[in-house]
């Protein structure tokens, strides 16, 4: 038999010497964002902004080197919507807090 991978061969041996890639860090655009989201929040305390990390990404992370881009992009969008929301009452109710009118309070 040749070299030729066949779909039926035994490859256990070379899989499981592949190492699992290792997941890209936060680029600088993204880090450059998650600055300007914490400042918009007023949240300058590191404690605090890791904290809103594990709130909005699932990462626990101890430092800023150790946010995968990823996560800092589901980050990004999480204090996005948090700036959006900042300042409003939220009374649990989500027909009292919807932000436009619907097409009943415009008749």
């Amino acid at each position: 038999m040749d070299d030729a991978l066949s779909l039926f061969d035994d490859d256990t041996e070379r899989f499981s010497k592949a190492k699992p890639p290792v997941p890209a860090l936060m680029t600088d655009s993204q880090r450059h964002s998650i600055r300007l989201g914490f400042q918009e929040l007023k949240i300058a305390d590191a404690r605090e902004q890791f904290a809103v990390v594990l709130e909005l990404t699932g990462q626990n992370i101890t430092s800023v080197a150790q946010l995968e881009a990823r996560h800092a992009q589901t980050l990004i969008f999480g204090l996005d919507e948090k700036i959006k929301t900042s300042g409003r009452q939220n009374t649990g109710n989500a027909w009292d807090d919807r932000e436009e009118d619907t097409w009943i309070d415009k008749l």
